[in-house]
């Protein structure tokens, strides 16, 4: 069967002649669809009054699926949230109120031929164009997100991961996850209503990117799908957060790389931390007017409602600048997506945003650390603590016979240099530093001094 990607070229002739109904009419279409199509639409319906995907699960089967698993007192609403991925049910037990979130029946399987057509189009639309488009690197990029995405055990820990963040900042409000009535098949948290920012023609603070700064720079996890359907205002205009499923672990490596170009220190070293391997693209020896253009814009003064950002680093680069996304880590797409997703919600309210202000502070230089007394070496598999080891710091020389040599070949090819590492250490007279921070699979692999 075909997706209902496949309509775009009849729906671009049918809606010729009428431009403005048909941009509404494609978001909506494809808003009524699953899975990759509706990502789509939420893309195309950012500004734009459309309804709300239709619910796949009938009220009735949900609620009988549910007591299934829990045999106790449970009252499912009529009231149904529905989404790219799945569905959520609104549920009361005799002490509380739920949210209930389901997979949508089949996704995983309609999300393999979905990527393929949204490859299919990508080779059609790069031919054309005359630009290049590595249909593999696109291909393991959306298959990586998506099985992510649609399992909902690791959608829960890292909602339990960015409760713990925020669970004592009164303008922050993260569903406690219920982890007792939840499984494999749904994930189930407290009952968290908000006027969502989709509905909402004014905001009176910038808290949301204090949400996603704080997260991704003070605690290294990133919310790669901040789109206006995930958060919204609840009492108190208390900022409430959904949707953890795109969210990824990110190395200190990498937020630190993040750091230098928004500080304009490091630009190369920068670069290569963050994420983006510029010595493969026609950019390499102009990294600093490349984070100046992508960078600038955004942090050295208030961004306007009229910034276009991309249209301007396609007029000054051309089909260049796409190259970068055959070159960069998967969690960088992630994290632009969803910052300018929440850019896009202030600029469509026509309210400028102070985002080197909100920085500022999570850039602030730390006082001189003092000496380090150990080894530390910690591992987390799917965001949860695994390994955890203290050395002594005589250990230092003999480093490599404590990691396994998947770890080591990763040092390899990151260009790693441990000796280089441990002798800054003995220089700065055991300073605390981390030594790296990187993620292989499903595992995360940090070693610092302290």
């Amino acid at each position: 069967m075909f997706s209902t990607l496949l309509k775009i070229p009849y729906l671009k002739a049918k809606y010729k002649y009428f431009p403005d109904k048909a941009q509404k009419f494609w978001a909506q279409e494809l808003l009524n669809s699953q899975g990759l199509s509706a990502k789509l639409g939420q893309v195309l319906a950012q500004g734009k009054e459309t309804e709300l995907p239709k619910s796949s699960i009938p009220v009735a089967k949900a609620e009988a699926l549910f007591r299934k698993a829990f045999p106790l007192p449970v009252e499912f609403s009529q009231e149904v949230f529905a989404a790219s991925m799945g569905q959520v049910f609104f549920a009361r037990t005799p002490d509380q109120e739920l949210a209930v979130k389901f997979l949508h029946p089949g996704i995983k399987e309609k999300l393999k031929g979905e990527i393929e057509n949204v490859l299919l189009l990508g080779g059609y639309f790069a031919k054309t164009n005359r630009f290049t488009f590595n249909r593999e690197v696109f291909r393991n990029f959306l298959t990586e997100v998506f099985q992510e995405e649609t399992d909902l055990t690791r959608e829960g820990q890292f909602q339990e991961k960015f409760f713990q963040i925020f669970q004592h900042d009164r303008r922050f409000k993260v569903p406690r996850v219920i982890r007792d009535l939840s499984s494999s098949d749904f994930l189930t948290q407290e009952l968290a209503r908000s006027r969502v920012a989709r509905d909402l023609k004014t905001f009176p603070h910038h808290h949301i990117f204090d949400f996603f700064f704080t997260a991704l720079l003070d605690h290294g996890v990133l919310h790669g799908d901040l789109n206006d359907r995930n958060w919204g205002l609840g009492q108190d205009d208390v900022v409430v957060v959904y949707d953890y499923g795109c969210s990824q672990i990110v190395s200190c490596r990498r937020t630190n790389g993040l750091k230098k170009l928004l500080q304009n220190t490091d630009v190369v070293d920068g670069f290569r931390e963050f994420g983006i391997r510029l010595e493969a693209t026609p950019f390499k020896g102009q990294e600093q007017k490349l984070r100046d253009r992508l960078f600038g814009p955004l942090i050295d003064r208030p961004i306007a409602p009229d910034l276009t950002y991309s249209e301007d680093l396609q007029h000054i680069y051309g089909d260049k600048i796409k190259s970068l996304r055959e070159f960069t880590d998967p969690w960088v797409l992630l994290m632009m997506r969803s910052l300018f997703s929440l850019i896009r919600v202030y600029q469509d309210r026509k309210v400028p945003i102070p985002l080197g202000e909100v920085l500022s502070r999570h850039l602030e230089v730390t006082s001189e650390p003092t000496k380090a007394t150990g080894i530390k070496i910690e591992v987390l598999e799917d965001g949860r603590q695994v390994v955890f080891l203290t050395l002594p710091l005589s250990a230092l020389d003999t480093l490599e016979s404590f990691m396994p040599e998947k770890v080591i070949d990763r040092i390899r090819h990151e260009q790693i240099d441990l000796d280089d590492l441990i002798a800054k250490v003995k220089a700065s007279d055991n300073a605390p530093q981390e030594l790296f921070d990187f993620s292989i699979e499903r595992r995360s692999y940090k070693v610092w001094v302290d």
